[in-house]
């Protein structure tokens, strides 16, 4: 054997680099599981809305799906092109003598922010609630079309 001792396991042999690069990976792979099989894991957990958002030609639609939320408990803001949506989801009180058995539903606060393209107008953002559907209607302002630059072939003086 070569000075380099080589290392046996069900009796395979392994050159000391394979073998210790074989355990680091193992012991990754092994780390990876215990993340990943926490329970935290086994249930969603965020109470943030799903949304679409479409182009409809003369503007953007954007459908938050809140079921469950009244619409007083939903509020809607506009910082530059941020379109934040925020809502809480409020526990419903246990009653006297009433025991919880099994308890799926997400109770909590949310916050959703969605940048919007930059031709939305602003001023004119409509907003319905309907059957746990939250629509926001953005129109476009014709006035703020992309501009195209066009790439000077001379170069600028120094």
């Amino acid at each position: 054997m070569s000075r380099i001792e080589r290392y046996r396991d069900q009796g395979r042999s392994y050159h000391p680099l394979t073998y210790s690069l074989a355990q680091i990976h193992s012991e990754i792979n092994r780390a990876f599981e215990r993340f990943f099989d926490n329970p935290i894991w086994e249930k969603p957990m965020s109470i943030m809305p799903a949304i679409n958002m479409k182009d409809d030609g003369n503007q953007y639609t954007i459908e938050a799906d809140m079921p469950g939320l009244e619409d007083r408990n939903i509020e809607i803001e506009i910082h530059g092109n941020q379109l934040i949506i925020k809502g809480e989801h409020e526990q419903q009180e246990e009653k006297q003598g009433e025991k919880m058995y099994i308890s799926e539903r997400k109770y909590g606060s949310f916050h959703r922010s969605i940048t919007i393209p930059e031709d939305a107008n602003h001023d004119n953002i409509q907003a319905s609630y309907e059957n746990g559907v939250l629509v926001i209607a953005i129109p476009k302002d014709p006035g703020k079309k992309p501009r195209k630059i066009t790439i000077n072939r001379n170069r600028p003086a120094e």
